[in-house]
């Protein structure tokens, strides 16, 4: 039996999609032992370029660098509309007065550092864990941070103040919504493979819907007891399968991604689709 190796974040929405497959509520198909692994964003954006695992979830804006070895799966995609990544500081209020001050971000390049380089110009970026920005924006070891999963809420129990929400700055500059994270499969797996794998998450994100109080109790293990707040964020549809618009947007960040020199240019790229209709399986309940 082969094992094939999953690697997510440990964050509310990642969890959340691959909750019932790990805990074996629903199944591969017998051929197959799924491993489970998490890590921070920036450690599997490195991992995905050594294609150390089958399965891994990445920033969007770092896909080019791992486009030869991987195919973006259609389900478990992290999508903002009008919200992402949010930039906060203690004592700034505007782009403006960060030129030149020091912004922690979790890692570079990942979708919130690059945003922050694309609309903050002249900024320094400090890279350290995402979990401990706003401890180091609350005691004034950096001038302002990069709010990413959940502690997009956290930091207003934290008496920081958003200078804007760089997601909603994306969404009103390219009039699209805002690819943050991708989950992708690997190319040598094989194409009939890899659609079962998205069809498995589809069911396992379907499962997570509908017994929503578990999900949430264990993703609130991993991270601010904000799972069901930051879920719910995101839109059903978003996640079960990429949407038109969605997928315009990522030409578009690729794009961006060539132009600032963070990424090789892909003329193309594969979406994996699994369930032909998977809305209505919503409807179904």
């Amino acid at each position: 039996m082969r094992e094939l190796r999953i690697a997510y974040t440990p964050d509310s929405d990642d969890i959340f999609n691959y909750y019932a497959w790990e805990h074996k509520l629903i199944n591969l198909n017998d051929d197959y032992k799924s491993a489970f692994y998490r890590s921070h964003i920036i450690d599997l954006n490195h991992a995905a370029e050594d294609a150390r695992y089958d399965v891994v979830a990445v920033s969007s804006v770092f896909y080019p660098r791992v486009a030869d070895r991987y195919w973006i799966l259609t389900v478990g995609n992290s999508v903002g509309r009008n919200f992402g990544p949010c930039l906060v500081s203690k004592r700034y209020s505007s782009i403006e007065d960060l030129r030149g001050r020091r912004v922690a971000v979790g890692g570079h390049p990942t979708t919130g550092s690059v945003l922050a380089v694309m609309y903050c110009p002249g900024i320094e970026l400090v890279e350290m864990p995402y979990d401990k920005i706003v401890d180091a924006v609350t005691r004034d070891e950096v001038d302002a941070g990069v709010m990413i999963h959940e502690e997009i809420i956290h930091y207003k129990k934290r008496g920081l103040d958003s200078i804007c929400d760089l997601g909603a700055l994306w969404c009103k500059d390219t009039g699209l919504p805002l690819p943050v994270g991708l989950n992708l499969v690997n190319k040598g797996l094989g194409m009939e493979l890899a659609r079962s794998i998205a069809t498995a998450c589809q069911l396992s994100l379907l499962w997570g819907y509908r017994n929503s109080e578990e999900v949430y109790s264990f993703a609130s293990k991993f991270g601010r007891g904000l799972a069901k707040e930051h879920v719910e964020m995101f839109r059903v549809e978003d996640f079960l399968r990429i949407p038109d618009d969605v997928r315009e947007a990522m030409k578009i960040m690729f794009g961006r991604v060539t132009s600032m020199n963070l990424g090789p240019r892909i003329d193309s790229f594969e979406i994996i689709e699994g369930i032909d209709d998977p809305e209505r399986l919503i409807m179904a309940g």
